[in-house]
């Protein structure tokens, strides 16, 4: 997970760019994206690294900046957060993707319909793997 490659294969990239991510896996051909909306679950664990980082970290800044006011406290917590955004947006989807496959793993789940549609807009073909 830390890697952040596949989950079947532990090889292949899950991420092509910053936040672009390779939908099937390079190596593999494991379809990451199930279905449309997938992705929303990913939404809990970057709340919880968000939660993470922001409260330890208002509270450290309260404690060194006792004279400012709460709210500029605030926006200056959650200014020192913005540069690990893209990372939390990574992770949170590497760790939705593990959690769903461990809790899911079996293909027959994939909806096939979706894959097929998203692969005639895309106007890619790709062959499933055993």
């Amino acid at each position: 997970m830390l890697l952040q490659r596949c989950p079947r294969c532990r090889k292949g990239r899950l991420f092509k760019g910053l936040v672009t991510m390779n939908d099937p896996c390079p190596v593999c051909g494991l379809v990451l994206e199930r279905e449309p909306g997938y992705f929303f679950g990913a939404m809990y664990p970057s709340y919880a690294m968000s939660i993470a980082f922001l409260i330890p970290a208002y509270f450290l800044l309260q404690w060194l900046l006792p004279t400012w006011s709460e709210y500029f406290v605030v926006l200056l917590a959650t200014a020192c957060y913005l540069p690990f955004v893209p990372i939390v947006f990574r992770y949170s989807r590497v760790i939705w993707i593990y959690f769903d496959r461990t809790a899911a793993p079996s293909e027959a789940s994939t909806p096939s319909g979706w894959i097929q549609w998203r692969e005639r807009q895309n106007g890619e073909k790709h062959e499933p793997q055993p």
